[in-house]
């Protein structure tokens, strides 16, 4: 069981009230995964937000020439599979352990309900969000401009 207070530990909730940090303890679960294991497919329903609390993760995008391109390496306190947040709730890229580590793994539907009730807590979650997809869209130019 995840604890309210390693809840805390992450920035996109770190000034909720401790209700809804139980209530985020209680929707979450710890996953490990190895390196090159595949832990999302870009297309399949997005179901949890997921947050790198230690290790390497490779966001993967396939481009419509049958390439693809690692966009970025996410690293503790990244967040990957933002889209289980975001209707239409279906995952943008693939994500591949790039080195061995843990993710917090948050139930979207019951982060969506607890967003829905303190607006602060979404508007910092989303806020959050957005400066990540921010920085992955820059490295992702970056990386086609490469490939040219």
């Amino acid at each position: 069981m995840i604890s309210p207070d390693e809840i805390r530990n992450y920035k996109y909730f770190a000034t909720a009230p401790m209700d809804v940090l139980k209530a985020l303890a209680d929707a979450s679960m710890l996953k490990t995964f190895k390196t090159g294991e595949r832990l999302l497919e870009e297309g399949d329903q997005a179901r949890n937000l997921m947050i790198i609390k230690s290790g390497e993760v490779e966001i993967i995008y396939q481009l419509g020439d049958d390439r693809q391109v690692v966009a970025e390496y996410a690293i503790k306190g990244d967040v990957i599979s933002w889209s289980a947040v975001l209707a239409p709730y279906k995952l943008t890229a693939s994500a591949v352990g790039s080195k061995d580590g843990e993710l917090l793994s948050v139930d979207g539907t019951a982060l969506i309900g607890l967003c829905e009730k303190d607006a602060a807590l979404g508007y910092r979650l989303m806020t959050e969000i957005a400066k990540g997809l921010r920085e992955r869209l820059t490295g992702l130019r970056v990386q086609i401009a490469a490939m040219k």
